[in-house]
């Protein structure tokens, strides 16, 4: 019983560690919706998420210049029914970058998502490709 609990102990020190100061803030899905009082959303594909951006922000990589960096960042991304990124919780990539994408997807601004006429939370997800030391992003399919 007590290797389990000190098992259990490391596992939740690692996490945390990979997290870093950020960790309460992922996942923040399950906390939005109990908060948001309406679990309802939907995913929606590529196509209809990138008509539906209005405004994208990029994760500053002006203190990377020079590096090699080549990765991709996948983040989770929940809109709300107003169109404002609600949620956004790391799903893959390199753990020092999480925290520049997710301030960046928090910026993000879409039109809301209509489901009969109504405005309704969507589930999809930001793609960050960092490469010699330029971002691109798109709000991509579930992977």
């Amino acid at each position: 019983m007590i290797k389990k609990m000190a098992l259990c102990a490391v596992l939740l020190f690692i996490v945390a560690s990979a997290y870093g100061q950020n960790a309460p803030s992922w996942p923040c899905s399950d906390d939005l919706t109990k908060s948001e009082g309406d679990s309802r959303r939907v995913r929606v594909s590529l196509g209809v998420m990138e008509t539906l951006a209005q405004h994208k922000a990029l994760p500053d990589v002006s203190d990377l210049k020079g590096t090699k960096l080549s990765s991709t960042v996948i983040l989770g991304v929940i809109i709300g029914k107003d169109g404002t990124v609600r949620c956004a919780d790391p799903v893959r990539g390199d753990t020092d970058l999480f925290p520049r994408s997710v301030e960046a997807a928090r910026q993000w601004r879409f039109r809301p998502y209509l489901l009969n006429g109504q405005p309704i939370m969507v589930s999809t997800m930001i793609e960050f490709v960092f490469k010699k030391g330029k971002v691109t992003a798109q709000a991509v399919n579930n992977l």
